[in-house]
């Protein structure tokens, strides 16, 4: 039996006493349901499909209209082994009313099965509308299309004309370890031929990439979906001058305000322009960690890591400092230690290299060397922050 369908037709239909009711008035079809909906998913269904045949024979006769009394019965004639009775029936109940579910469940199925995706999709894509609460139950269906050309192609032209289900999809897709290829393919070719693209959306399937070690492809789709604006903020350290708002995507900035310190973007007139800078107001309370940080993609190599910075009345116990550490395997590799005080202008670099590419993915980080918060190690002042930059110094 189709078991979603029926399930909430119960569900719906349960205060309803269907054969009390229709002893009272058997032209009520609301009743007529309620007593197929509960046959069907009783403990022995298809001992009563004789009897709930005729209860829905009588239904269709009192309400030839009634698209859910053709889909159920096409689910008894289903049960009684008349295939092609049960399909020409879901067929009908789809004629009267589009999103029947329970008909259009089986005709999902059967349009799977001939092959035929251009069908499918369309049933999905009522699904998706129509019942979005019931959303992961279907969208297993999805990889079975993408997994063939054809299907492919019907899949990405339906989520090219941005259905509200789309991103929903694509999520489904970064969840499933099995699906995350297909999920790739499908942002490249989403993207590829649009001036804005969809940085949440994206950032999805960035970190299910991430997360499944798939460091390469993360950062090859990342650099593939950048659009105009972005890729003038290109480098090593992406957006190391903080011109744009944080995206959320992996490979550009993670920051958050958090107890201890205030972290924002700020914009300075330069006479020709704004110029941004990063922000950290240290407030008179121990800080163990700071929520500033960006991914990382380096091949084996030489580098120079720089950082452009001004401070006021700087105060920090126990250290502040920009750190770059390996991911997989995790390891450190080279940090900036900033300096307290009062000072404007100050660049402060250091050289790395990194000999081999056992380690592709690293983490930019800031941090401090306190161990246990404790109010004996007050950090106040401010920190800007004009610019973060890696650059290659050498193979």
């Amino acid at each position: 039996m189709c078991a979603i369908a029926l399930t909430g037709l119960s569900a719906i239909y349960q205060t309803i006493q269907p054969q009390r009711a229709l002893s009272l008035n058997p032209f009520n079809s609301r009743a007529s349901i309620a007593l197929l909906a509960n046959g069907l998913t009783g403990t022995d269904p298809l001992s009563q499909l004789p009897a709930l045949d005729k209860v829905a024979q009588d239904a269709i006769r009192h309400a030839p209209i009634h698209a859910l009394a053709y889909g159920l019965l096409g689910e008894i004639r289903l049960g009684q082994g008349e295939r092609q009775t049960a399909d020409a029936l879901f067929d009908v109940a789809l004629s009267l009313s589009r999103t029947e579910a329970n008909s259009l469940q089986r005709t999902l199925v059967r349009a799977i099965e001939d092959g035929d995706h251009a069908a499918a999709m369309e049933k999905l894509d009522i699904f998706f509308r129509r019942w979005p609460t019931h959303f992961s139950s279907f969208a297993p269906a999805i990889p079975q299309l993408l997994r063939t050309p054809d299907g492919y192609e019907t899949v990405l032209s339906t989520l090219a004309a941005e259905p509200p289900w789309r991103s929903q999809l694509l999520g489904f897709l970064d969840r499933d370890p099995g699906s995350i290829d297909l999920a790739y393919r499908l942002q490249l070719d989403l993207n590829s031929n649009v001036g804005e693209t969809r940085p949440r959306e994206i950032g999805s399937t960035l970190s299910s990439l991430l997360r499944n070690k798939r460091y390469d492809q993360a950062y090859r789709l990342f650099l593939l979906t950048l659009n105009e604006r972005d890729r003038t903020h290109y480098g090593y350290v992406f957006n190391g001058g903080f011109d744009l708002e944080p995206s959320g995507r992996p490979f550009d900035w993670a920051l958050a305000s958090q107890p201890g310190v205030n972290v924002s973007r700020e914009a300075r007139d330069t006479g020709d322009g704004e110029d941004f800078r990063l922000k950290l107001r240290f407030l008179g309370k121990p800080v163990k960690q700071i929520n500033v940080g960006q991914s990382i993609y380096l091949p084996a190599g030489h580098y120079r890591l720089a950082v452009n910075i001004d401070a006021s009345d700087l105060k920090i116990p126990k250290g502040l400092n920009f750190n770059l550490h390996c991911i997989d395997p995790r390891r450190d590799v080279v940090r900036i230690n900033i300096l307290p005080g009062s000072y404007r202008d100050e660049t402060l670099q250091t050289e790395f290299t990194l000999p081999d590419s056992t380690c592709r993915m690293f983490r930019l980080a800031m941090g401090t060397d306190l161990i246990a918060e404790s109010f004996r190690y007050r950090y106040s002042g401010t920190l800007d922050i004009a610019n973060v930059s890696i650059r290659r110094t050498g193979p």
